[in-house]
Order: structure tokens, then sequence, then C-alpha cells
């Protein structure tokens, strides 16, 4: 009986059609931009089709990642005739990895729902998270001053005007190095883990403006900063906004620019009205920040325990997360 069953319902499924032969792609959700944001973090479809774009012309004389002992490299080679056709369209290639950086989903789940081999899905995305590192170095992320203050959001300008980014270093979580002497470099005492740290700028209006390398977890947040090359990139006359514990006067004081940062509470003694007032003022719009980095951990890539296989790329995803934010809708009103 249950053999009859069954192939009531096989024929049922084939008089519908074979679904199994059905490629999951951008136009099955081109007309939804609910589920375009869901699967890809873009706001609308024609948010990821303005970065799909910006990569297109890279992308049609890329030639793609076959493995190496090095790192993977995928910069266009301009000129040189394309490599054999690839089984699916530039622009659901882009789709597959914005789905594997923005939902975390593994190789396996994306190869069957891509109807495409597993190597495919990871030559696929370790070329195109080099091509978009590649293409998104390029843009002028760093504001200039009169750009800041143009776009300046009403809360800042009211209180802190002069400030050019607001920064934070922000950890993300990796499992334990096989190597010991990588383990200790990369043990994180505050989070009692391992971990790589990277600090984020991001200007008052809401964008992210600068991302460091990626440092090792062990290194505190004042030898990030210094070693980042942020400082360099300041002018006279600006300030910087940071949390408490992010103490980098001494940084700054020579290329004069000013420190806002949470006043410290002394010993025992209650905090002063006025540097209530001041911790207050400086927590009401540096929060923005920590929405930002909220943002970027969104992409489930870099949720929970990073695997190992991706720490020489940890460069590039980072910094693709980071700037894919600034395609999504305004932080700060």
């Amino acid at each position: 009986m249950w053999k009859e069953k069954c192939a009531s319902l096989e024929n049922e499924l084939h008089s519908r059609g074979n679904f199994a032969s059905h490629v999951f792609g951008i136009d099955q959700i081109m007309d939804d931009d609910y589920l375009v944001n869901y699967y890809t973090g873009f706001s609308s479809f024609l948010m990821f089709l303005a970065c799909f774009n910006l990569m297109k012309s890279a992308a049609e004389v890329m030639r793609m990642w076959k493995g190496s002992a090095t790192t993977p490299e995928a910069i266009p080679r301009l000129g040189h005739k394309p490599g054999p056709k690839a089984k699916l369209r530039l622009v659901d290639q882009f789709f597959l990895v914005m789905v594997r950086l923005r939902l975390g989903l593994g190789e396996v789940d994306l190869a069957h729902r891509f109807k495409v081999p597993q190597p495919t899905v990871s030559r696929t995305v370790i070329t195109w998270v080099n091509l978009m590192y590649h293409k998104l170095q390029q843009l002028p992320i760093w504001l200039s001053r009169r750009k800041v203050d143009k776009l300046m959001p009403p809360c800042f300008r009211q209180w802190y005007p002069s400030t050019r980014v607001i920064i934070d270093c922000t950890e993300f979580f990796i499992n334990t190095p096989s190597l010991l002497s990588r383990q200790s470099a990369t043990w994180s005492a505050y989070k009692n883990h391992n971990t790589v740290k990277v600090l984020i700028g991001i200007a008052p209006h809401g964008h992210v403006t600068f991302v460091s390398d990626v440092y090792e977890g062990s290194i505190s947040d004042k030898a990030v900063t210094a070693n980042s090359g942020l400082v360099e990139l300041l002018q006279d006359g600006d300030s910087v906004m940071t949390d408490k514990g992010f103490d980098i006067k001494d940084l700054l004081v020579p290329h004069g620019v000013r420190l806002n940062i949470p006043p410290f509470k002394s010993g025992d003694r209650q905090m002063t009205p006025d540097a209530l007032m001041t911790t207050k003022k400086i927590a009401a719009v540096r929060i923005h920040v920590e929405r930002k980095m909220h943002r970027i951990k969104c992409f489930r890539i870099l949720c929970g325990e990073i695997d190992n296989t991706l720490f020489d790329m940890l460069q590039q995803f980072i910094f693709v997360c980071s700037m894919m934010t600034n395609f999504e809708g305004a932080l700060v009103a």
C-alpha cells in the first residue's frame, strides 16, 4: 500500500514539473525588496544592481581562482580572453556570493540551491570576494572635511560639530589555530577566546569611512589605532569620538586633533553633573557606531567561530562586509 502511495506522489510531483531542475537565482526574488534584503543585505533590487554594475566590467574578464598554496587572488586581467563559459550568469554568481556572506549558508547548501558542484561554489566565492575587495578599495571612502560637514546630522552638529570619525575596535571569533604561536597571538583576554580585531571608523552620518587591516586578538586597541594609519588621515581641528578605555589622546594631540571620550569615574567618587551630561551626550551619538557594528555582523559569514579555512581571507571578507553596509539604508537621520 505504501509503495502505491509513494508512486502516486512521485507521479504527481512529476506532473507539476521537474522542480529539481529549477535553479535558485536573483530572477526569483528581484520583484520583492524584502527578499532581496533578506538574502543579500541590500535595501532593494536597485541597490543590488548598483553594486553589481560596479563590479561587472572587471568580472567579465576576471580569471576564476583554481586553487593554490598561496593566498588566493582574483585581480582582473583586462585584455585577456575570458575562460570557459561559467555555469552561472555573472549576476547569479554575485547573488550566490552575497547569499554566502549575508546568511552564512554552507557550500553544500549553496551548491544544491544553485545546481552547481560544491568546488564551483568555493571558487566563485573566493574569486568574487577578492574582486570585490580589489574594486571597493579603489573607492574614496575617507571623506573630506567639507563632505563630512555637509552630511553632518543635527545631533552631531549641535554637540560635536568637529567630529571627523567615530571609531571602535571589534573582534571576530575564530577557531583555535593549530599553531601554538598563533593560538597565543590571537588569544583575547577581553573575549576569553581566540579572535581577530579590526578598527572600524564611521562618519557622523553613519557610513563606514575606515577599515583597518586585521590584527591578532591579543593586540591592544591603542596599538591597533597607532598602526592602522588612521591618525595620518586626520587634520588639525578634527575631533575623534571613542568609547571609555580607548584613550588615544597622546596619539592625536601632536596632529591638532581632539578626543571626545566619556569621562572616567575616579575611585568611589561620584561623577560631577557636567561629567554625567558629557557621558550622556557622547553615548547618545556614539550609539550609532554600535548599530553599524551590528549591521556588519549581520553578515553571518562573520558570526560564530570563523573557520580556519577562511583565516587567510579574513581581511577581504571583513572589508567587503563592512563596505556592503554602505549600500543599506540611512543609519543616522
